[in-house]
């Protein structure tokens, strides 16, 4: 391996190490992998209506998913999640996680909804998650 290949090999390492230390590394590959379910979404949405196909993504989460999202405890707990990955302004890992779990944008949000109305609460704007909340009424 000649100088100039060496050094250049030292710089991208010395790149790379700073971008990952930054979290910079990380951001990009989170927008990435939105931006692959965002671009799969629109195809889906396309085929969907032209030619009446189920979309790729929808209904595409694994069986053990399928079973928890089908129970009302299942439901609450990933529009929990949904509701912290949202507060904690973690767009790019809500974008993956929605479709992951077969779930249309902000149906989450009814979910906890029709949650705060079954404990004869209203669930207003909080600074935090409502997961906080629940686990701070024990402490």
């Amino acid at each position: 391996m000649d100088d100039y290949t060496r050094e250049m090999m030292d710089l991208k390492t010395l790149v790379t190490r700073t971008l990952e230390k930054k979290g910079v590394l990380a951001r990009i590959r989170a927008e990435l992998r939105a931006s692959v379910f965002e671009a799969i979404e629109e195809e889906d949405r396309v085929i969907e209506k032209d030619q009446a196909l189920p979309p790729a993504l929808l209904g595409s989460c694994n069986d053990r998913a399928k079973q928890l999202h089908a129970s009302p405890s299942g439901r609450l707990l990933t529009a929990l999640i949904c509701e912290y990955l949202d507060w904690a302004q973690l767009n790019h890992s809500l974008k993956v996680y929605l479709p992951e779990c077969n779930l249309e944008k902000d149906s989450w949000k009814s979910e906890l909804k029709e949650f705060g109305s079954k404990m004869d609460t209203i669930l207003i704007e909080m600074e935090m998650p409502l997961c906080f909340w629940m686990f701070s009424k024990d402490s």
